[in-house]
């Protein structure tokens, strides 16, 4: 084996084990494309309403009137938040204005499938295993469309 050979290969493991350290937002939206308001409800694994009070500004639902794309949605300076319609221990029921978008859970390598037990929304309960089969996968987020 030549020098060359062998510095190629320690380089590779080396970039092979920095980029499996890496992670990447992967966060989930509800884009409602009705003319009429949509009351849903999230189910968490843990308990929200302790987290909500020991990190008040990580957990707040950003939403923006229009249809957006999650890279259009990034860019907004100062998004809107949503008023918790009602505060459980580990649930939140919301409000979604017509044709709008709202980011429902900031993630990190698709972990809002673990921390989000269920949505239900018009009364269909979807977990989160059918929200990612029916959500659109746009640039590393997943957008579902309430139609």
């Amino acid at each position: 084996m030549s020098i060359k050979s062998i510095t190629i290969g320690f380089l590779c493991c080396i970039l092979l084990a920095v980029l499996s350290g890496c992670s990447w937002l992967t966060d989930f939206y509800i884009q409602n494309l009705t003319d009429s308001k949509k009351i849903i409800k999230i189910n968490y694994t843990y308990p929200i309403s302790k987290a909500m009070d020991n990190e008040p500004g990580s957990i707040g639902f950003n939403y923006e009137h229009g249809i957006l794309s999650p890279r259009a949605f990034y860019k907004i300076k100062n998004p809107k938040y949503l008023e918790k319609i009602e505060v459980r221990d580990s649930s939140i029921v919301l409000e979604l204005y017509p044709n709008s978008t709202t980011k429902i859970y900031k993630s990190h390598n698709g972990s809002w499938r673990y921390r989000i037990k269920s949505v239900e929304i018009d009364g269909t309960i979807f977990y989160p295993e059918k929200l990612k089969d029916k959500s659109r996968y746009i640039s590393n987020h997943y957008v579902y469309k309430i139609n």
